[in-house]
């Protein structure tokens, strides 16, 4: 895996500071992708990839490593799997709303800051399954600060729906996960995300 560092800066740099402030992390910034991502600049094609279950423990023994299989899981359907990633009551922070017709219209009360992370997907995967043949979630990059059993992770991940009927999107935004360290797993307690309103 290549390794470098990197300063952030603009509206997810802000964002990657103000959560790890907020976590009382300090250390150093690295960037983990694949050497094929360090070669080109862009992510491996991961469509035809089987990653192990997300309870092996190959997979959650780095925070970069739960946070990749909690997208690939996502990506192959496998709601549960991604869930058991999750650190029971995970935090979903809703910065901003991902769809115009979801904000807040003046006069009217603010949109809550959280949601339970679990129960944002269990209600969004099945819409998102549903309606398109293909929907692929790929972490690009993953930027580490771990500290004891807490660790941030920003990562640059894309996105890309192929509807039933319709265009095909492809969104790249940044996520920015926090993670405790339980019994030797890293466990995702809180997600946030720069995508704008949609």
């Amino acid at each position: 895996m290549h390794m470098t560092r990197r300063r952030f800066t603009g509206r997810s740099g802000r964002l990657l500071t103000s959560l790890l402030a907020l976590a009382g992390i300090a250390g150093t910034v690295v960037i983990a992708a694949t050497p094929a991502a360090a070669a080109t600049g862009t992510a491996p094609a991961t469509a035809n990839a089987k990653p192990a279950a997300a309870t092996n423990t190959a997979t959650d023994q780095t925070p970069d490593g739960a946070v990749r299989a909690f997208n690939a899981a996502l990506s192959e359907r496998r709601i549960n799997d991604a869930l058991a990633l999750l650190v029971p009551g995970a935090v979903n922070f809703q910065l901003e709303p991902a769809h115009a017709f979801a904000a807040p219209q003046p006069g009217s009360a603010a949109m809550p800051l959280t949601s339970d992370l679990a129960t944002h997907w269990r209600t969004v995967a099945p819409v998102l399954y549903s309606t398109n043949q293909v929907y692929r979630r790929q972490v690009d990059e993953a930027t580490v600060h771990a500290d004891g059993r807490l660790a941030m992770v920003w990562a640059r991940v894309r996105t890309r729906a192929e509807p039933l009927r319709g265009t095909p999107s492809l969104l790249v935004f940044s996520e920015t996960y926090l993670l405790r360290l339980d019994d030797g797993h890293w466990r995702i307690a809180g997600v946030a995300q720069s995508r704008g309103t949609r």
